[in-house]
């Protein structure tokens, strides 16, 4: 039980006296059988503001318990993101006694005991491995049906485990020793995917599991038609020479995306803009200073301060160039990004010559015209000609509407410019539509972005994924070690009828790798 205590106080608990003994707003926690007196202080000041967020909440409360009452959507649209409870829990664990919160025990990244160093993903492939070939000679004893589809989700779980572990790290981690690590591990994994996806043994298990179907629930016969069918291609059926070609294909063609993505990481391209100038102010987070001689015509008579011109230095990765191409007011300086953001890695005009041909190789060796048809089989596009189809006609449909909108800009930005002859480049149209929008309907970018703070986009983001799917997203401590920044958000996932889904992590700040 909390007993709250103040100090000098009135009959009303709400009004404090002035004077420094009334500076601090004290609880103290009756003690138990189990536990001793503790107390914690928050300053008046905190604690007035807490008073005021407690009272509006109230009112939103009541407010919000009228509307529900009378379902409307329209009002609970306008109403995601004035949720207040956030910055309310917020401010009120500032003032919580630490002594008080549960221990929680030390773990490695992501919950996993293993990955308390860069080296236990190497540690947690070999783990995986071996339970994964404990089940493999399980299922060569041909046991039921639906025992065969419980281990194969076994191994997939203990498989795909490391995999979305090993991708996520790799991707996020600012370490560079835990994302090479992640990296050796799921060539690893990937691998020994390669293996179980061309055992024979396997194929015949999962074909009898699909046959016993009348032992097997709905759940478990899709699983079992599906397992089937990603079996067959990955060319399980083939013979054993050119089942060992597609397998080392499917090795080289992993290999040959992660070069690919891992290029443009490396050689996003940059630009160097002098004088510093030409950059505006709301465009200098993405840039570096750098300087160069001044080009002033009698440098003696320049202090030695001076003497060097600023200029920044844009690096033209993806999101990067999309707010320079829409924020910098200087055509020649969207000219430069766009064309070596467009122009980079030269790197990987190799290796997607490689790609191509190893997925031709592949898609000829599994009976195919090309990969196109291959990747296709199966899906409700069916086939390369459908797919032609559909965006031929979409293109038919959508082209007199783009030719208008592109006839409105390339007329605006001839009347901003004054020049009556002047074209619309590439550089161009994300700026002056960004101008364009915001000039026809008053629209202000920044009072909109005041609106959808990080918070608050959360607290939406949490009530659009329970308004649609029905699921929870609560905010959970993370364990000593979980994370690899104390500033990743950890949000759970619950679904009333299926349980717990799993967590979210969200880093939401740039990290330095």
């Amino acid at each position: 039980m909390v007993v709250p205590h103040f100090s000098n106080i009135t009959s009303d608990p709400d009004i404090l006296h002035d004077g420094n003994n009334v500076s601090t707003f004290e609880s103290t926690v009756a003690p138990t059988s189990e536990s001793t007196a503790n107390s914690w202080k928050c300053p008046l000041e905190e604690f007035e503001q807490l008073k005021l967020e407690k009272d509006s909440m109230a009112i939103d409360l009541a407010t919000c318990t009228q509307n529900l009452e009378t379902p409307n959507l329209n009002y609970l649209k306008q109403n995601i993101f004035s949720l207040r409870s956030a910055e309310y829990f917020s401010a009120a664990r500032r003032c919580v006694h630490t002594s008080t919160a549960p221990l929680i025990r030390e773990t490695g990244l992501y919950g996993f005991d293993h990955l308390k160093t860069p080296r236990g993903f190497q540690r947690m492939v070999d783990d995986a491995i071996e339970r994964s070939n404990e089940l493999v000679k399980y299922i060569a004893g041909m046991p039921s049906g639906p025992e065969i589809i419980k281990a194969m989700d076994e191994i997939s779980n203990a498989v795909c485990t490391v995999i979305d572990s090993a991708e996520l790290c790799r991707h996020t981690h600012p370490d560079r020793e835990f994302a090479e690590e992640a990296s050796k591990a799921s060539l690893r994994i990937n691998e020994y995917l390669n293996y179980l996806n061309s055992n024979c043994t396997l194929y015949h298990a999962v074909i009898k599991a699909e046959q016993d179907y009348h032992l097997l629930t709905e759940e478990a016969q899709r699983a079992a038609h599906y397992l089937r069918i990603d079996l067959e291609k990955g060319g399980i059926h083939l013979s054993s020479e050119k089942l060992d070609r597609v397998n080392q294909l499917n090795i080289d063609i992993v290999r040959l995306c992660r070069e690919f993505n891992e290029n443009i990481i490396a050689d996003p391209g940059h630009v160097d803009i002098f004088p510093a100038s030409r950059i505006p102010k709301k465009l200098h987070h993405l840039t570096r200073p750098i300087y160069r001689p001044s080009r002033a015509l009698n440098l003696s008579t320049v202090p030695d301060s001076n003497k060097k011109e600023k200029g920044f230095r844009l690096v033209t990765e993806p999101d990067a160039l999309c707010s320079i191409l829409q924020l910098a007011s200087d055509a020649e300086v969207r000219k430069l990004a766009y064309v070596r953001g467009n122009s980079v890695p030269r790197a990987n005009l190799v290796v997607l010559d490689k790609l191509i041909a190893a997925r031709h190789e592949f898609a000829e060796i599994m009976g195919y015209k090309s990969y196109t048809e291959f990747a296709l089989n199966g899906n409700m596009a069916s086939s390369p000609e459908v797919v032609n189809s559909f965006l031929l006609d979409m293109s038919k449909m959508v082209r007199p509407k783009a030719e208008e909108e592109f006839k409105k800009i390339l007329d605006f930005k001839r009347e901003r410019s004054g020049q009556l002859h002047e074209g619309l480049e590439p550089w161009d149209e994300a700026y002056f539509t960004r101008l364009l929008k915001s000039s026809s309907h008053n629209l202000n970018y920044s009072v909109v972005a005041s609106y959808f703070s990080l918070p608050q986009c959360i607290e939406g983001l949490k009530l659009l994924a329970e308004s649609l799917f029905h699921v929870t997203c609560q905010e959970t401590p993370l364990a000593p070690g979980e994370s690899w920044h104390p500033d990743v958000l950890k949000l759970s996932l619950h679904h009333p009828d299926e349980g717990d889904l799993g967590y979210l992590y969200l880093d939401l700040k740039s990290r330095r790798a």
